[in-house]
């Protein structure tokens, strides 16, 4: 008996539109990997709406180790998937590239979630840590975005919940008090992500969070999927590197991808507790996650109307 029970087909499907990122951040996994860039085809993104879209309800966040802005059939995807009934449809972005023409497209595109990853409002901290950045033009376009939300609510439009982000490493701290409270005059929520993958090991957290006794299994090979750009299938969004051959949605559906004989080899490492090869799950701590109260890591704080 599994841990938990398995759908025919996943729940949340994470699709990498691009793996290139316009900024160089200090902490970031992609420190750690080497890895081939590119974009994803329009062909295959469609194939993999198309099949979620048989199988609802689907989520879907279309980011994954990249920043998701430079593709250029985002806003084309995104409508995509709304008229096909998947959702939500979540995004993650640093905010440089979010013009006022971009804005509103997005706006209208019907997305779900926008999380911004932004993590200090001062200059001189930003830009040790996220080279190639500008913090006084993301704040410009993030602040600019939330307004025209406002403004579509006023109208009784559907807006997106909009989330800012900080990671909680010791450059940070001792503004992040104030980080909070300058957002929460724009966003819905503020989310203090704890720092992870450090130790050179991906979704590895250095702080301790619970003790136990024994490993128990991740929910996310249960439910979630990640589609790399090329069609690879990567085991979750800590899998940076591909060591696995899962298999590939060019070639094969999500459904029979999903019940193939190397995802259930994976599940029985987690159910058996017996972790062999070259599996990121070794060495991650994110499974944590499904056994705690909050049922997330770090801290979120919302804004009170």
């Amino acid at each position: 008996m599994s841990a938990y029970s398995i759908n025919k087909f996943p729940n949340r499907i994470t699709i990498e539109l691009n793996n290139t990122c316009n900024l160089e951040c200090s902490f970031c996994p992609r420190n750690l990997v080497d890895m081939e860039l590119g974009f994803m085809e329009e062909k295959l993104f469609y194939k993999i709406i198309d099949e979620a879209a048989n199988n609802l309800p689907v989520a879907i966040v279309l980011f994954f180790r990249g920043e998701s802005l430079l593709h250029p059939k985002l806003v084309k995807f995104i409508s995509y998937a709304k008229k096909k009934g998947i959702g939500p449809i979540q995004l993650a972005s640093n905010g440089l590239l979010l013009d006022k023409k971009l804005s509103e497209e997005l706006i209208e595109s019907g997305i779900d979630f926008i999380s911004f990853s932004l993590d200090t409002i001062k200059e001189e901290i930003y830009s040790k840590t996220r080279k190639n950045g500008n913090l006084n033009k993301s704040i410009e376009n993030i602040v600019y975005f939330c307004e025209k939300c406002k403004n579509a609510k006023k109208n009784s439009r559907d807006i997106p919940e909009i989330q800012i982000s900080t990671v909680d490493i010791e450059e940070y701290k001792k503004d992040q008090e104030a980080f909070i409270e300058f957002w929460l005059k724009h966003v819905d929520k503020v989310r203090v992500y704890v720092e992870h993958s450090n130790n050179g090991n991906l979704g590895s957290i250095s702080e301790e969070i619970l003790k136990y006794d024994k490993r128990m299994p991740c929910r996310k090979v249960y439910q979630d999927m990640v589609v790399y750009w090329n069609g690879d299938i990567a085991l979750c969004n800590h899998d940076w590197n591909n060591k696995l051959d899962l298999g590939n949605v060019k070639e094969n559906s999500i459904e029979n991808i999903w019940d193939s004989i190397q995802y259930k080899k994976v599940r029985k490492m987690h159910e058996e507790n017996d972790y062999t090869g070259e599996i990121v799950c070794k060495n991650c701590d994110h499974w944590k996650m499904y056994y705690i109260d909050e049922g997330m890591i770090g801290k979120i704080y919302s804004r009170v109307e």
